[in-house]
């Protein structure tokens, strides 16, 4: 068959999916890319589709596999390398999201979304690296303290 066929197809088949996202809510569409990745498994958009939905269900593990297996297939995927900085986020891992959004940066440079990503993870980065300061009573005090005392 002709590729141009099958990638028409398969667009159909994802934009179908992004409609019943919007309408039957995630289950529907990912049983529509799941049926899409039965007939082409090599789909990296499809892969990209279902790392997003399993992200938004909450399945972080399996939707970072699904993130691998696309970016494999494309690696300039720059919404992938997205989704996979979001599931790092949730997950803790703030150096390793700021890669991710960084190289989504170099590959879609007006990708907003992964500039605000990153922007969120480096300030996670940096509050959980502040130093905590905690004050401690003036000396003069604890000496008039201890002269009370006497």
């Amino acid at each position: 068959m002709d590729k141009s066929v099958d990638d028409a197809r398969s667009n159909d088949s994802l934009k179908k999916a992004l409609r019943l996202l919007s309408s039957n809510g995630l289950d529907g569409a990912l049983m529509v890319v799941e049926r899409e990745l039965e007939n082409n498994p090599e789909s990296w958009e499809a892969w990209a589709a279902k790392a997003d939905i399993l992200y938004f269900q909450g399945f972080y593990e399996s939707a970072l596999q699904c993130c691998k297996r696309s970016l494999g297939l494309n690696p300039d995927n720059a919404l992938a390398y997205n989704t996979q900085g979001n599931i790092f986020y949730k997950q803790g891992r703030y150096e390793e999201a700021c890669e991710c959004y960084t190289k989504a940066i170099e590959i879609e440079p007006m990708l907003v979304r992964a500039w605000y990503n990153k922007k969120l993870a480096v300030e996670m980065q940096l509050t959980k690296a502040r130093p905590r300061i905690y004050l401690m009573p003036s000396r003069k005090s604890t000496l008039r303290g201890n002269a009370k005392d006497r």
